[in-house]
């Protein structure tokens, strides 16, 4: 790729990521209604139950399975 082409991929990538950082301070500025905090304090419990401890592994251990290699 030539560097042209750089620059003015990055220049744009660089555009998007301001409008969406100005899009998301405009959106936290604003009051948010009780529905919304709702709904994102469900998503957090759904998101942290997802996460769950850090002692319980994430996927099966394979203990005495015939196929591993």
């Amino acid at each position: 790729m030539n560097s042209l082409t750089t620059i003015v991929v990055q220049a744009h990538i660089d555009e998007l990521l301001a409008a969406s950082a100005a899009e998301r301070f405009a959106r936290s500025a604003k009051s948010s209604s009780p529905r919304s905090s709702r709904i994102a304090g469900a998503l957090q419990s759904v998101w942290s139950t997802f996460g769950g401890p850090a002692d319980r592994p994430v996927t099966p251990t394979l203990a005495d399975y015939p196929y591993r290699g």
